[in-house]
C-alpha cells in the first residue's frame, strides 16, 4: 500500500511499516535497484532459481520473454511468500509509473487546449474534472454540454452529453441506462440526458468497450463514422471506429450485435456477429473480414495491458501511437514485414521500444520537435 504525498516527496510501502525517500530511491533511474531492502525475502532461492532475482523487474514489467516468464512463474510456484514478493514489486512498478505520467503531464496546458477547442465549437461548460489515478491510468475526463448551438434549455428535451479523452488517456462512465462504457484514447461518445422509448442510440468517433443492460424494448445502437452502424439489446463487445483509421471493427465478447454498413454498390447489409468473433469493415473498398478471437487482446486496453498476437508491425506503431499520442516515422520500410506477439503492463512507453530493439534489433530515437507546430513527440524507427 502506498501513500503519494502532495509534492512527491514520500512514498511509504505498508509491510513492516518500513519507508523510504524519494530523495534515497530514484524510481525512475532503477525502481528496482534496492528492491531487496524493501521486501520479504524470497524462499526456495536456490541454485536452479539463482538469476529469479535478475528476472523479476522484466517480468513484472511485462517484458519478459516466454521462457523467463516460465522460469519466475514455476518460482513463483514454490512458496505463497515468492507469489507474493512478485505482488509486492508490481505494486511499487505501478507507483513509479504514475508518478512519472504525472510528472510528463502538464495539465495547464492541456486545460487550455481543450478550452480553445470548445469556444471554436460554441460549447458551454458542463462540468470539467482532472482526475489522477494512482495505478495504471492518468485519466484526464472532458463532459460537455451541447446546448443546441446556442438554444436555451427547454424542459422535457433531452440534452446531448459528448465525453472525450485526451491523447493517452483512459476513462470509464455510466450511461442513463446504467449500461457502463470504457473509453479508449483520442475517443469521443456522444449520447442524450435521457434515452428515447424506442431506442438507445450514441455516437462513438474512436474505440469503446460496451457493456450494455439488456432492455428488449429498447434496442441499442451505436453510430460510428462511415455511415455504419452496431446493434445490440444486451451485450459486451469493444468497437474500433476511429475517423482517421481505414477501417471499423467490433469484436463480440458475449450475446448478439448486428453490425449495418453500406455496400459498394450503395445498398445496405447486416451481418449478425457471434460471441469471440471480431468483424473489420473497410468502408472505402466495402470489404468485411470475420474470424475468431479469444477478445484477450482486443479489450485488455480498459486494464491497462497492450497484447500483440502476431501483430504487424504498422499496426503495432498505430496502438502505440494512440495510447502514447507519439508520432512514428519509421525509415527503414523492411521493417513493416515484422510482427510481433508479446504482452505489455508497463505505461512507459520506452520500455516496450527497449524491448523490441532487445528481441528484434529495431533501433528507435527521439526526434527534435517544435512545440509550436507539432502536435506529438515524434519518434524515428530504424
Amino acid at each position: 500500500m502506498f501513500f503519494i504525498g502532495k509534492d512527491n516527496s514520500f512514498i511509504t510501502y505498508f509491510n513492516k511499516t518500513q519507508s523510504f525517500s524519494k530523495k534515497n530511491y530514484n524510481l525512475f533511474s532503477n525502481p528496482f535497484s534496492k528492491i531487496v531492502s524493501i521486501i520479504d525475502e524470497p524462499k526456495d532461492m536456490t541454485d536452479t532459481y539463482i538469476n529469479i532475482e535478475e528476472l523479476l523487474p522484466t517480468y513484472c514489467e511485462g517484458l519478459a520473454t516466454a521462457e523467463e516468464a516460465r522460469r519466475v512463474e514455476e518460482w513463483m510456484e514454490l512458496d505463497e511468500a515468492n507469489r507474493k514478493m512478485v505482488k509486492q514489486i508490481q505494486m511499487l512498478n505501478m507507483a513509479a509509473d504514475t508518478l512519472h505520467v504525472m510528472q510528463c503531464v502538464d495539465s495547464d496546458k492541456a486545460f487550455q487546449k481543450v478550452k480553445t477547442k470548445i469556444v471554436k465549437k460554441r460549447i458551454f461548460w458542463w462540468q470539467w474534472s482532472q482526475r489522477v489515478a494512482a495505478i495504471l491510468f492518468l485519466p484526464l475526463l472532458v463532459t460537455t454540454l451541447l446546448i443546441g448551438l446556442g438554444n436555451e434549455k427547454q424542459p422535457g428535451i433531452a440534452q446531448i452529453l459528448e465525453v472525450k479523452t485526451n491523447p493517452g488517456m483512459t476513462t470509464s462512465l455510466v450511461l442513463p441506462d446504467s449500461t457502463v462504457v470504457y473509453l479508449n484514447s483520442e475517443s469521443v461518445l456522444r449520447y442524450p440526458s435521457v434515452f428515447g422509448k424506442d431506442s438507445r442510440e450514441v455516437e462513438l468517433a474512436g474505440e469503446a468497450y460496451f457493456d450494455v443492460t439488456s432492455d428488449k424494448e429498447k434496442r441499442f445502437v451505436v453510430n460510428t463514422p462511415h455511415q455504419s452502424q452496431i446493434e445490440v439489446y444486451g451485450t459486451s463487445f469493444n468497437v474500433e471506429a476511429y475517423g482517421t483509421d481505414n477501417h471499423i471493427s467490433t469484436t463480440l465478447v458475449e450475446g448478439k450485435v448486428g453490425f449495418l454498413f453500406k455496400e459498394k454498390n450503395g445498398g445496405s447489409q447486416k451481418i449478425v456477429l457471434s460471441p469471440m468473433h471480431k468483424l473489420v469493415y473497410k468502408p472505402l473498398s466495402g470489404e468485411t473480414q470475420i474470424y475468431q478471437t479469444n477478445c484477450e487482446s482486443e479489450t485488455a486496453w480498459k486494464e491497462g495491458t497492450i497484447i500483440f498476437n502476431n501483430t504487424p508491425m504498422n499496426e503495432v506503431l498505430n496502438i502505440l501511437s494512440k495510447r502514447f499520442n507519439v508520432e512514428f516515422v519509421v525509415r527503414n520500410k523492411h521493417l513493416e514485414e515484422y510482427s510481433f506477439t508479446s504482452s505489455f503492463t508497463t505505461q512507459r512507453l520506452e520500455r516496450i521500444l527497449e524491448f523490441f530493439k532487445r528481441s528484434s534489433r529495431i533501433h528507435w530515437r527521439y526526434l527534435d520537435s517544435d512545440e509550436e507546430t507539432d502536435k506529438q513527440q515524434r519518434i524515428e524507427i530504424y
